[in-house]
């Protein structure tokens, strides 16, 4: 039941994409609605940007009924530059989009370069495979205003152990609770809210996190709020992620980062979950 559930949003996906294809659903530049101060940050690679699968997340960021101030799309320097840059993804700067080229990080590029460039700013991170609800910004918003200092996010998952290990991490529930927490986990790829120097500052570094999490930067990100002390929370609203290019993903195996992760017993995610809050110990005594 739950691939069937899958494929159905995966095909509902495909109708909003050929919707963007045949101009049904209009695509505004930023601007041109009203804005939050916050910068949305997203990488992508190979594939996604040569056929333009990146375009189609940006667009449901600029169709948001509460737009950001920006929007950074971040691509490996080594791989992409105006030269070669595909024409649909160029024509994302008529839209207002900025597309900077920095060190290919992998998945910590949405992230690592936006936090360098703009360490004052507001930040919300986006995958590039996944069509956002248009209300995305503005219920992120609400909740941030409520709780400015926390790491906000439509899913939050409660992690369990057993004795000193963590439980699978495939098995830990959705949880909403009450008041913003610490050790809740944000599910990244469902959008995430950073207030300015809500991470442990001396764990954003790429050689660092290569070391315990080299392919999952939620498991680092979430251990840098803990380590720094950051509270998150989860809004009171939540969406089923419309993702358009699962069908391709599941096809053609190892064209995503949860083919490794999270698939079979998600064994390489619960290694480097475990890597990671070994180090958050031993570091900064926090278990």
């Amino acid at each position: 039941m739950h691939k069937i559930i899958i494929l159905l949003r995966s095909l509902y996906g495909y109708l909003l994409k050929w919707a963007y294809d045949l101009r049904l659903l209009r695509v505004p530049e930023l601007g041109t609605r009203q804005q939050e101060d916050v910068i949305v940050s997203l990488t992508s690679y190979g594939r996604r940007v040569q056929e333009g699968v990146v375009c189609y997340s940006i667009y449901s960021i600029l169709r948001q009924t509460l737009q950001p101030k920006r929007i950074i799309l971040w691509l490996g320097e080594k791989e992409w530059n105006d030269t070669n840059l595909p024409k649909h993804v160029a024509a994302l700067r008529s839209k207002g989009v900025e597309i900077r080229y920095c060190h290919d990080m992998k998945s910590y590029t949405k992230l690592l370069p936006a936090l360098a460039l703009c360490p004052e700013d507001h930040i919300i991170t986006v995958d590039d495979d996944i069509l956002y609800p248009v209300n995305l910004i503005a219920n992120l918003s609400k909740h941030h205003h409520q709780y400015p200092h926390a790491i906000i996010t439509p899913n939050l998952y409660l992690p369990h152990k057993n004795g000193e290990e963590y439980t699978p991490y495939l098995s830990w529930p959705l949880d909403t609770p009450e008041k913003p927490m610490l050790y809740h986990f944000p599910m990244g790829c469902a959008s995430c809210w950073y207030p300015p120097h809500s991470l442990r500052e001396d764990m954003l570094d790429y050689s660092l996190a290569q070391q315990y999490a080299p392919n999952a930067d939620d498991v680092w990100f979430w251990a840098a709020g803990i380590a720094n002390g950051t509270l998150k929370y989860r809004t009171n609203w939540s969406y089923h992620i419309i993702s358009f290019d699962a069908i391709y993903q599941y096809l053609h195996n190892g064209s995503a980062l949860q083919h490794s992760n999270v698939k079979g017993n998600s064994l390489t995610n619960d290694m480097q979950i475990s890597a990671t809050m070994k180090y958050v110990k031993a570091q900064y005594g926090i278990s």
